[in-house]
């Protein structure tokens, strides 16, 4: 495998951003932290960084260890650039061990790496550079056919420019190939690994590119991160520190960052994964057969016939909205994200401490960007065995289940789809059950809603489980607004998504021009209200439930309540369900509460 990195934005020493991180690349070609194949880098690394008023970047590349260069750091010292990729190489059997191989590789003002490894390489470039095919195990050999056919898709030309004899520098080639057709930096990413994929291609396909004003990278096979600062933008393997702004990218996705903007989307084609043993993962599936289509159907003719109209707001997350909401976390009005895994980094070690869990369970995991934060406090403490996922998003488990059981060897983990508030379960498992609710998503919940809810869990928590809980606090309503009705309207898009949802699984007809969105602060209430307002009058058809809806010019749909807490009413709703807040922790700006409770 290998570590890379790129920085975009205003000028900064070379040594701050590779060198000075408490968990630089210096450090993570001897000790990543997250790195799922291989344990060490030291088979070359190199840098490219862009000089004012030179399109074309500079490279300094050498064949051994970061660590043992003993030129990098003076040049990394007094080298100031506004983009650099830098990355440290761990070499793939059968591929070039010299300078030559070592990224980032560089055409005119491109630069690139990745982070991964094409599957059948040693055993295709030992056919005479690609030309002649010999016995290989079975497996191996259609690793190897598919090597075959993407080097046949290049001209002699081309092959006999490639920059080394390695994986990276076939794949290189075909997003040179991409790139020179005039395609953006991240649809000739994507449109690699959808070309590796069409050749039958296995593998882990982290690949990295810029040139000096964008950043384009790909999760698909390895971790991915990114992290937005005041001076500019940073996409890597893993963290180089423990900034709690870090953001990790989900696998399967591409990503495109510019100084002041990241945009992550999903790859429309992932190569198979190389084979492999059985997969551990194990599915508690406890939601009936098409649940969710019945769920859907009840709540719309329940909300569009009552007087006021109203949806649930878990009818957001069609894919576009799940790819909405994760682009709102990043937006700077919106603090809740930042607020709680502030917390969760300075208190992890705390509440590890002080609950010792053998079992964490999640509810609503998500694909658990977070939840390492607990995890690696829990593992660090020698409690941890057991991790349950409960989402009722099948593949947002496997994500979650997969990255956890690649980090922690060892770890048993035990995936429940399950919607929490109507068939949530808790897997019996031995020792302490941590119980994590994050987000603030019980926010959502009326009050009626939310006591069910705690009730439920306090039902199944045994002596020695505790649950922990996250909740949003009151605040200035203009900052509350401004949280969920941000400048760039990525609140209002995620808002409409819910009629995209109507009319793809009820035949709706909703026009999405037709309504806008609105975002108030209930003073008596003490939640956010997101609301959708028709602009006009007119009527609705779904046909799939046969129901014709009429909107009044100026009439108002409710479709989220956020609630924001005091710590007196988050003990005494946890107190209501028989459960007792033991610690309470919030960040340093005291806008998000974290609690730990224990059933009584």
């Amino acid at each position: 495998m290998c570590r890379h990195l790129a920085y975009l934005g205003d000028p900064v020493s070379i040594k701050s951003v590779i060198l000075d991180p408490p968990h630089s690349l210096a450090e993570q070609a001897w000790a990543p932290r997250e790195q799922r194949h291989g344990t060490m880098n030291v088979d070359g690394f190199g840098v490219g960084w862009y000089a004012d008023g030179d399109p074309q970047p500079a490279r300094y590349r050498q064949s051994g260890p970061m660590w043992a260069d003993q030129a990098l750091p003076d040049l990394a010292r007094v080298i100031r650039t506004r983009a650099l990729l830098c990355a440290v190489r761990s070499a793939s059997a059968g591929t070039d061990s010299g300078l030559s191989a070592s990224a980032p590789y560089a055409d005119g003002k491109w630069l690139f790496s990745l982070n991964g490894a094409l599957i059948g390489w040693s055993i295709a470039a030992g056919a005479s550079h690609l030309g002649r095919r010999r016995p290989a195990a079975p497996g191996v050999q259609d690793a190897s056919e598919a090597v075959i056919r993407l080097a046949q898709q290049l001209t002699a030309t081309e092959l006999l420019s490639l920059q080394a004899r390695c994986d990276t520098a076939l794949i290189w080639a075909i997003v040179q190939r991409r790139l020179k057709a005039g395609e953006r930096p991240a649809d000739a990413l994507a449109g690699t690994v959808a070309d590796i994929a069409a050749a039958g291609g296995t593998g882990r396909f982290n690949l990295l590119l810029t040139d000096g004003e964008v950043i384009a990278a790909t999760a698909a096979g390895d971790s991915l991160y990114y992290l937005r600062k005041a001076t500019g933008v940073i996409v890597a393997s893993e963290p180089s520190d423990d900034d709690p702004g870090w953001h990790e990218v989900p696998q399967g996705s591409v990503l495109e960052a510019t100084p002041t903007a990241v945009q992550v989307r999903p790859l429309l084609t992932l190569p198979q994964r190389a084979p492999s043993p059985a997969d551990p993962v194990h599915i508690d599936r406890r939601l009936p057969e098409h649940f969710f289509d019945a769920a859907l159907r009840a709540d719309a003719l329940a909300g569009l016939t009552a007087t006021p109209k109203s949806l649930p707001p878990k009818w957001f997350y069609d894919e576009r909205g799940s790819e909405l909401f994760d682009k709102i976390t990043r937006l700077d009005e919106y603090y809740p994200t930042r607020a709680e895994r502030e917390i969760l980094a300075a208190r992890a070690a705390e509440i590890a401490a002080a609950t010792r869990s053998a079992t964490l369970v999640e509810l609503g995991s998500g694909t658990a960007d977070k939840t390492r934060l607990l995890l690696d406090a829990l593992s660090n403490l020698g409690t941890l065995t057991e991790y349950v996922p409960v989402d009722v998003s099948e593949a947002a488990l496997m994500t979650a289940a997969r990255r956890m059981l690649a980090r922690y060897p060892g770890l048993s983990v035990q995936a429940v789809l399950s919607d929490f508030q109507e068939h949530l379960g808790l897997p019996e498992s031995g020792g302490p059950r941590l119980v994590v609710f994050l987000g603030g998503t019980i926010g959502n919940l009326l009050p009626a809603e939310r006591g069910e809810f705690l009730a439920s869990i306090r039902a199944r928590l045994r002596p020695g489980d505790a649950l922990l809980l996250g909740t949003d606090l009151v605040k200035d309503p203009s900052v509350l607004v401004d949280a969920y009705d941000d400048a760039a309207g990525v609140t209002a898009e995620f808002n409409k998504n819910i009629l995209n949802v109507l009319n793809a699984e009820l035949g709706g007809n909703f026009d999405l021009d037709e309504f806008e969105h609105v975002a108030l602060w209930d003073a008596n209430a003490e939640w956010i209200e997101m609301r959708l307002r028709s602009c006009v009058d007119q009527t609705v058809e779904l046909t799939g439930i046969g129901l014709q809806v009429r909107f009044s010019a100026g009439e108002e749909m409710r479709t989220e309540i956020s609630a924001k807490f005091r710590r007196d009413g988050v003990a005494a709703e946890l107190a209501a369900a028989g459960l007792r807040m033991e610690r309470w922790w919030t960040d340093s700006l005291g806008r998000f509460g974290l609690s730990l409770s224990v059933p009584v």
